[in-house]
């Protein structure tokens, strides 16, 4: 798999308008209480084979959430992430993450301090030199994480119709991007660890789009994510982190 498609498989992320400030509204009637943002285990599957997995969650420390992610795919793909978010507004203090893809590697390690982000990406491409590139910019709108989004899009005010548009920033790509949130419907899923009903939660603007299968029961699951275009999604592991 390709590093962009397999980063925005993962959890998830242009091409849709620009929203303004007033725009912003991501966090509207966001009830984390709602959802199950503990760790969970999601299978890969790729042309109907098993190929790999993830796994994600959150935890509470302090008075921010560290959010955790370890992504592989057959044969040779790890990606491993972790953020840290700010527990009342849910932006982005740090993230870390760590791809690797055969002999070649992206690492990349930010921080926030208001609007000014700062770090250093480094990458190699087989065959190819290291590269570092410092990161010194001050953006225009505070921007949650894609990384959280993945998991905080369960605690969302779900219903039919519901719709939301704001920025996220993508770390891989390392820019904000404008994601369209919608659900479209409901849907029965079955999964190796059970049959949900389900909202069906189309994320557009990313590359490639994404469906997030969100259970209707609460505390809301994701128990599966769907790669628009690619016959490839994650489905809820029968057995799950103790």
């Amino acid at each position: 798999m390709k590093r962009h498609t397999f980063a925005a498989a993962m959890l998830l992320a242009a091409g849709a308008l620009p929203t303004t400030a007033a725009d912003h509204t991501w966090n509207k009637g966001l009830d984390l209480s709602s959802a199950d943002l503990s760790t969970f285990r999601l299978i890969l599957m790729n042309e109907g084979a098993e190929a790999g997995d993830m796994t994600y969650g959150w935890r509470k420390m302090g008075e921010h959430y560290v959010i955790e992610d370890r992504t592989t795919m057959e044969p040779n793909i790890v990606e491993t992430a972790k953020a840290m978010v700010d527990g009342k507004t849910l932006l982005p203090q740090s993230v870390a993450i760590n791809f690797i893809m055969g002999d070649s590697f992206m690492n990349v390690d930010l921080g926030w301090n208001g609007l000014n982000r700062h770090g250093k990406i480094v990458s190699k491409r087989a065959g190819g030199d290291e590269t570092i590139r410092d990161i010194d910019l001050v953006e225009d709108n505070p921007a949650p994480l894609r990384l959280a989004v993945i998991g905080f899009v369960a605690a969302m005010p779900l219903e039919d119709g519901f719709h939301s548009s704001f920025d996220w920033f993508n770390t891989l790509a390392n820019r904000v991007e404008t994601v369209k949130i919608d659900v479209t419907g409901t849907r029965a899923i079955e999964t190796p660890a059970g049959t949900f009903d389900t909202y069906v939660v189309e994320l557009r603007g990313a590359t490639p789009e994404n469906i997030v299968y969100v259970s209707k029961e609460k505390p809301r699951r994701i128990v599966r994510i769907d790669v628009v275009g690619r016959p490839m999604y994650f489905e809820l592991a029968a057995e799950q982190p103790s």
